[in-house]
């Protein structure tokens, strides 16, 4: 399947993996809505798309893909929700669990597709661990540990200092940013999280904080810890779970499952690509619902005591 990509916003670092994926799917962006003029008409020069002042009324697209900042993830995606197009946003969802919720609400009244980028469910490695807790492989869960960072911040090959350090726009900083990749694999893998207390560091010396670690509890009141930002020595994907019957280590060369019967398995982690998410998409996939989206944000707000 190809067709024609409503672009509403071109802010996000991760668009040019979704450009690559979109052209080598046969998709092409036909039209452009960005609020920094300059940005919306040299992306639709580079694209070759029609430039989009405001915000279109009528859907001649056939799918709409929000790369905007933060802040407007909410006015960008109900309005395509509104067109009757399908749709995928960059994470999170929006800028807060209110705005996350009532788009979730809207696209299940609507029965419309809303996919958010959490594109880690994509990886066998993650998918293989996901499976083998669902089995009770592990057994009882004791405790868990997720880390997803990098060394963006600090190696300046990720711009912080424009609108992803700005609160209004950005909403959050390092620590969600990378950190709601982590809290999506959690909530999917352990089930309902309680917030204990999340520490942030601001190591840049920007308005909002770059890493940072947070403490959370399961239902059985195992003790689960999230890190993430991006003042780390590299990219780092690690996962490790400790459960009654064995043990699990995931990083980016792949799983291995310890059994405490001394069994082991293992399988090799696919390449962390951004893009993975958005070809999901386009070939009709799932990367979790919208609720589930807005899950993630309502354990960020309540970590950030919002």
């Amino acid at each position: 399947m190809s067709g024609n990509l409503l672009l509403l916003g071109a802010a996000h670092v991760h668009l040019p993996d979704h450009l690559r994926v979109a052209e080598s799917e046969g998709w092409r962006v036909a039209a452009i809505h960005d609020r920094d003029p300059d940005r919306r008409a040299h992306m639709a020069g580079q694209l070759d798309a029609r430039a989009l002042r405001d915000l279109p009324e009528a859907a001649d697209w056939d799918a709409a893909i929000v790369c905007s900042e933060t802040a407007f993830h909410e006015e960008d995606i109900g309005h395509a929700l509104d067109l009757g197009l399908p749709v995928f946003s960059e994470k999170p969802l929006a800028g807060g669990a209110g705005a996350a919720t009532r788009l979730a609400e809207r696209a299940e009244r609507g029965g419309a597709r809303l996919v958010t980028n959490y594109f880690l469910r994509t990886n066998r490695a993650v998918a293989a661990l996901g499976d083998a807790l669902g089995a009770g492989r592990l057994g009882a869960v004791l405790e868990a540990r997720f880390r997803f960072a990098h060394d963006g911040g600090l190696a300046d090959w990720l711009d912080v200092t424009g609108w992803m350090s700005d609160p209004a726009l950005a909403c959050h900083g390092g620590f969600a940013d990378e950190g709601v990749h982590m809290l999506d694999l959690a909530l999917e893998m352990l089930g309902p999280l309680s917030p204990v207390a999340l520490v942030q560091g601001h190591a840049l010396g920007l308005d909002v904080d770059d890493h940072g670690t947070a403490l959370l509890r399961t239902r059985a009141a195992a003790p689960v810890t999230i890190e993430a930002g991006w003042t780390d020595a590299e990219m780092r994907l690690e996962i490790d779970v400790v459960g009654t019957l064995g043990h699990a280590a995931l990083d980016r060369s792949g799983l291995i499952l310890r059994g405490r019967d001394g069994s082991e398995t293992g399988c090799r982690a696919d390449p962390l690509d951004a893009g993975a998410g958005f070809r999901t998409f386009l070939r009709g996939g799932s990367l979790g619902t919208p609720r589930q989206a807005a899950a993630v944000s309502a354990v960020i707000d309540a970590l950030e005591g919002r």
